[in-house]
């Protein structure tokens, strides 16, 4: 089993889109969202009184599991392509 970890950074509604045609691929195990701790994205920044740059971005930490390498490439392909398609900004990490 391969896991390829990504931020997804967009609108929800292209996000599910995305996340949908990943669905789509039959050797995917399955793909979960990463919840992550409450403010964790946050800067920490108490001068700024809430201006713009503090507020953040619809993200998603997002988990794929494909049965095998080439599944794998196959599911980063189309994250990376629907992404572009999408006008989504994807991050790929080793861990979140």
């Amino acid at each position: 089993m391969r896991t390829l970890r990504f931020r997804l950074i967009g609108p929800d509604e292209r996000m599910n889109a995305l996340l949908a045609s990943l669905a789509e691929l039959d050797d995917v195990d399955r793909i979960e969202e990463v919840a992550d701790e409450l403010g964790a994205h946050l800067r920490d920044d108490s001068s700024s009184l809430g201006l713009e740059d503090d507020t953040p971005a619809d993200f998603r930490d997002i988990e794929v599991h494909a049965f095998s390498a080439e599944a794998a490439q196959a599911a980063r392909d189309r994250i990376e392509l629907a992404a572009r398609e999408l006008d989504l900004v994807v991050e790929f990490v080793d861990e979140f």
